[in-house]
This record gives structure tokens, sequence and C-alpha cells, in this order.
């Protein structure tokens, strides 16, 4: 009998299953054995940010009636109905993608109006959640926001919340408050990418500004006798802490995010003549800050529209009139919050003109230059956080920075229990022009931070690798130094399906997303960084993509599985292992080893995906590393904290010889559990030896498999 085979305890058996309670020592999650975690996983999905019901919430579609009908809305069913979870959670399991990140908008939760929270939506996500023990699932509920809410032209926010600032949901369009695409799209929009130019629109940059900072900033304006901020932040806290003691008994829920890709809207601008287009996406109609407050107060505006360009992202085409209507934007008779608050006024002749351009980048009454991270986001999240912790404890709290930002710097009197550092990370370059040929790619992180084009210019597949890689290990770097020795879960990170044309759609060569997809995990797996891609949805098709603002990320079409079920139909069930890849798309670059449970510290991931070669070092537990996790109550005597668990995709290895090395212990493969165990002697390992196992195909055809000590 093996090591292996006497193993007193092995609570997962599979590689991929999480059936454990996961803390945390330092930087790295652990198990109840100490080994060292490293978790990939998916976000589900990104047609949750939209209901189900009166009709379907996919924004190509608009109803002049149900669409404004914000507070008689329902998500259930979002990501997807009960009766098809276990073919989902079967197949994302079988894909070793089982840390879910699952997306729940407070729009899901509290849109009937203040306090009043949809128990039947929850009760269907609490038996949602339910089922993923049976496939080893752990869930992150993830508040989803995209420029505020799905009436400025994103998703998140209830649409009562405008009407507590003020904002009248209607008059967006006319005048330019924001790009909504189920109510501005027409024929031959570049859909895609105008979403993100809200971020610079009235209605979420006043929303944000308030949501965050309306104490500071507009403290005149009261919403049943409390300050705008509060009356926000209170609802918004509370729906989450009551979110959460519906789901205390839970043993799937790992934690609560705060909120995803949080904005400042105009805190921190130092002056309103214009927007940065260094930091922001300026395409399409691009007022300034001072036009849109004077649109949102009915005075036409001359503003730019800007089209895709190159060198630089985007250049002015032409100009246009907004608002020739002289809409106001504000609810009964109120005029512009920022006018009331002297930011900017009309002048003898009737034209708009700004009193204080730097009004956002000091405090009001001290002139002190304020910070958006110290002065208003952390705080707010120290709250949240020990609201969401006040009913579990050891629930974690993921916290990010602003997109392609740096992290908030965390302070000693901060609330650090349980933190756990979530960036997020795009090639924004071929996210934004949907070109990826492997040629020739650009470090977006690097110009940002005033490097220069030539330095942030790379060349071929090797290059791409080299530039991802960079940027992940300068965005983990920055957690760790402005954190504090945190985890991290990269929450987001993907690629467009829709690349160079949708010409894969009409070809089925994915030859290029696969590369693509390659460098970006490639860069994730060689920093060791537990991540979740984006996304998993089940209404993807090539016509509308993800269903939301022309979006199409998923590495799963309904479309797709439906063509491949029929293309090898055998009369077996979807949940049969042929099946369970059914749909799938660029699972060349998804499916591919790890190890996800080590009986040490990693220090090396790669797979090689041209050659099928996957290769993993750790360094066992020193002994001073073993009684630091004795102390720390982790059960190092079961031979199961010796044991380091590697997921190996079918997809990949299933039914082939393999080639199994490692220098040190032994190795035992099953196929069926798709994981390969390796076990070592703690008691005769020397400290700081580096344990390094390959993972390779034999070039015979006989299946069988060999294990060789180097």
């Amino acid at each position: 009998m093996s090591k292996l085979e006497s193993l007193e305890s092995n609570y997962s058996k599979v590689a991929q299953d999480w059936n454990t309670p996961i803390t945390h020592s330092g930087q790295w999650f652990k198990d109840s054995y100490g080994r060292t975690l490293l978790m990939r996983g998916i976000n589900v999905c990104g047609s949750s940010k939209l209901p189900t019901s009166p009709y379907s919430g996919s924004t190509h579609l608009y109803d002049d009636v149900l669409f404004w009908d914000h507070r008689k809305v329902s998500f259930v069913g979002r990501p997807f109905p009960l009766e098809e979870a276990e073919e989902h959670f079967s197949r994302l399991r079988a894909w070793g993608l089982t840390l879910i990140r699952i997306l729940v908008p407070w729009e899901s939760i509290e849109h009937t109006g203040p306090g009043t929270y949809d128990e039947q939506f929850i009760d269907y996500l609490r038996s949602l959640i339910e089922l993923m023990p049976k496939y080893g699932l752990k869930c992150v509920i993830d508040p989803h926001q995209d420029t505020w809410s799905r009436f400025s032209g994103g998703s998140g926010a209830p649409g009562w919340t405008f009407e507590v600032a003020g904002l009248n949901i209607k008059h967006f369009k006319e005048t330019g408050a924001a790009y909504v695409h189920n109510t501005n799209a027409v024929p031959g929009d570049p859909l895609p990418m105008v979403w993100p130019t809200n971020y610079t629109k009235l209605a979420a940059c006043t929303m944000f500004t308030l949501f965050f900072a309306g104490d500071t900033f507009a403290p005149n304006r009261k919403y049943e006798g409390k300050s705008i901020q509060q009356f926000l932040n209170d609802s918004f806290v509370n729906a989450y802490q009551h979110l959460a003691r519906r789901l205390v008994d839970l043993e799937a829920v790992l934690g609560f995010e705060f909120i995803n890709e949080p904005h400042p809207g105009y805190i921190g601008l130092e002056q309103l003549k214009e927007f940065d287009p260094i930091v922001n996406l300026i395409f399409g109609d691009s007022p300034s800050p001072l036009q849109s407050f004077a649109l949102g107060e009915g005075i036409p505006q001359t503003v730019g529209v800007y089209i895709k360009s190159w060198p630089f992202p985007t250049k002015k085409s032409h100009d246009r009139i907004i608002n020739q209507s002289k809409t106001s934007v504000w609810l009964n008779d109120n005029s512009c919050i920022w006018k009331e608050h002297g930011v900017w006024k009309l002048d003898q002749d009737e034209k708009p003109v700004l009193l204080d351009s730097a009004y956002f980048s000091k405090h009001p009454i001290t002139g002190k230059k304020i910070s958006f991270y110290d002065d208003f986001y952390v705080p707010l999240v120290n709250r949240y956080a020990k609201a969401i912790q006040s009913v579990k404890r050891d629930w974690y709290c993921l916290v990010e920075p602003l997109a392609n930002e740096r992290a908030p710097v965390y302070k000693e009197n901060d609330h650090h229990h349980n933190i756990v550092f979530s960036p997020h990370w795009y090639d924004l370059n071929c996210v934004f022009y949907k070109k990826f040929n492997g040629k020739i790619t650009h470090d977006v992180q690097c110009l940002q931070r005033g490097g220069n084009v030539l330095n942030a210019t790379y060349f071929g597949q090797k290059g791409a690798k080299k530039n991802y890689r960079g940027q992940i290990k300068n965005i983990k770097e920055d957690g760790l130094r402005d954190m504090g020795n945190k985890p991290c879960i990269l929450g987001e990170v993907g690629i467009p399906m829709d690349l160079n044309d949708k010409l894969a759609f009409t070809d089925n060569d994915y030859a290029k997303h696969v590369n693509f997809l390659d460098a970006v995990i490639y860069a994730l797996e060689t920093n060791l960084i537990n991540f979740t891609l984006w996304n998993y949805d089940v209404c993807n098709d090539h016509e509308y993509g993800d269903h939301w603002n022309g979006e199409n990320f998923s590495i799963y079409s309904v479309k797709k599985a439906k063509e491949d079920y029929l293309d090898h139909d055998d009369g077996n069930s979807k949940l049969s292992k042929k099946h369970l890849y059914d749909g799938g798309r660029v699972l060349e670059a998804v499916l591919r080893p790890y190890a996800s449970k080590v009986a040490g510290t990693p220090i090396e991931s790669e797979f090689d995906l041209q050659n099928i070669k996957y290769t993993f070092s750790f360094i066992p537990f020193t002994k001073e590393q073993q009684t630091q996790l004795k102390q720390e109550n982790y059960n190092l005597i079961d031979n199961t904290a010796c044991t380091t668990e590697v997921f190996v995709p079918y997809f990949h290895f299933g039914g082939k010889a393999l080639n199994i090395q490692v220098n040190e212990g032994e190795c035992e493969y099953d196929e069926e559990k798709q994981t390969l165990y390796h076990t070592y002697n703690r008691d005769t390992m020397p400290d700081n030896t580096v344990i390094t196992l390959q993972l390779g195909i034999l070039n015979n055809e006989q299946p069988s498999t060999s294990c060789i000590v180097m």
C-alpha cells in the first residue's frame, strides 16, 4: 500500500474541490491542513446584471413602458434557472473552475424601494448556493456595478437611487447625462466600448460623488431627513448585511466583495474644464464636466464627438449640439446640485462659467487637498466589511482599487481582518480595438504610469507573455506593498470572443483567441495568483454576445453548446464526460493543469500549451513554518498535510500516456478524478528543498502512466 493510499483523511479526493474551511496565513490561502491554495474560477455571469422579468433585460431590447418600471423587476433565474444548475456546475467542476464570483447587483435585492428586499430572489440565490458543495464549489458574492446603474448605461444600483439624488432617469438621453444602450443605441454604433464613457457623464459622476462624498461636496441636499450620502450608504450596507444574514449558514460562501470597479465620479478632479484622456475614455459624445452641468440644467451645448483612431485611442471627428429641447435632468423643478453648491453659474450672457474649477480636489470648507482612497473609499469599505463580518466573522471581504489604478494604502487603523486584495486586469488596448494578431501588444499600464511607447511595445507571442506577466507582477506587488501581506484574488480577467471582426464566428478558427488567452493565463499562473475569469454566460450567442452592452467575453456559448451536442450526439446525458465540453470556447487555453493544494510554498507554475507540458515547483514547509502553522491550529499531523494535488484536465491529458517526473517524493494519478497526487516524507526532507514536478505526454500511444523520480 502506498503512502497515498494510506492517507488518514483526504477531504477532497479531487484537486479542484473546495469542500473545506478556507483561511489564510499571510498572502496565502490555506485549507485545514495548512496547504497553500491556488484557486481558479469564473464570473457567473455577465447577463446577471439584468433582470429576467417583466421582460428579458438584454440591452438590445427596449420597451417604452416596462424598461422604466424599475421597482417591479425580478432577477430570479440569474445566472441560470435552478433546473439547469446541475449541468452548469458539473461543467465548471470538470473544467477546474470552482471558485465562483457570483454577480448580485444591488438592484437585484432592493429594487422595490429602500429597505424592501426581494426575498423571492434571495430564496432562489440560497437554493443555487446550497447546490455548490456537491460540486466542490466556493463562491464570493459580488455587488456588481458598472457606471452606477442600468439606467446610467451600466448595471448595479436600483433606479430609485437617482430619485434620492433628484435626477430624472427618463431625461438622461436628451441631456447627454448617460448613454444607455436600450434607449440610445442605433445601427452602426460601436456598442462594446461606448458604455465606459458614462464614467465621464453627469449621471454616473454625480451618483458616485454623492455616494462616496456627498457630505463633503453636496451637504445642502437631503433626502428623508438624511444627507444623500448617508441615505445611500445606509441603504447599500444594510441591503448586503441583510443578504449576509440570509446566507450565513451556507458553507459555499467564502465572502463578500465590497463593490465592483468603484469610481470616484468627480472626486479628485484637479479642474473641470475637460477630462484627462489618459485616464478616461473619450469616445462618442464627450461633453466636458462644465458642459455636462449645463446640459443637465437644460442649456444646449455644442460638444465634441470622438471616434477610434491610432496611435491615440480616439480623436475628435466633429461637433454636435445636444439638448436643443432645453430639457432639465433634475426632478421637481430642482436646479443642478453642483450649481447649488457654487461650482458653476450662468454669467450675464446666460453662458455657463466655472466658479471653482478645483472644487472637487479640496475640501470646500478647509481647503485641504482630498484623497479619494483615504478620505472616502477606505472608510466606507471599513464600515461595509465590519457589517458583513458582524454576521460571520470568518467571511472574507474583497476590496479592489479603481480600474487600472494602484491599490489603496491601508493604514494601521483601517479594518484589516480577512481583507483580500481583488484587482481586475484586461489588455485594454486589445479590448478597445477588439484586435489581437499575436504580432504586437502594448503595455497600457506602463503608459498610464508615465512610460514611453517604445518601452511599452512587445512583439510576438513570447512578447505578449512577457508583457502581461510584468503587468500582473506589478499589480500583485502593489497590493502587497499598499494593502499589506494579504491574499489576492484577481476578480476579473478575460478576452473578447468577437475579436478581429468576428471572423472566428464564421470560419470557426479560434487560434488567435487561444494564443491571446494562453498569454493572459500564463501571466496569472506564473505569478501564482488566484483568479476568476470573465465570464461564463448561459445567454451568450454570436449576435448579441453576453446580452449586455454588446460585450462578448463568455467562454461558454449556448449556441455552440447545441451545435456541439448535435455534432456528436451519442444518446448520452449532457452530463456525460464527452458533453461537458459542449459549448466551450477557447478551452485549449482555459483548461490547463494547476497545483491547487500545495504542501508547501509555491515558487513556480507554468503550462506550455504548445508542448502540453506543465512544470510546478514548491518548497515544503520548513520546521519554523510548521511550528507557526501548528500555532495557527492547522492540522499538520494528518498525512494529507504532505500531499500536493494537481488538477490534470482530461481535455488535454485524458486517455493518453503521461510522463510524470519529480525529484523528490512519489506520485499517483487518477484520470477519472483529473487529479495527480504527490506526497513526501516530511521527517526526512531537509529545509528549503525545492521539489519540482513535471507533467507531459509520452510519445507512444499506449495509455499508461509512468512516474519517474529524477
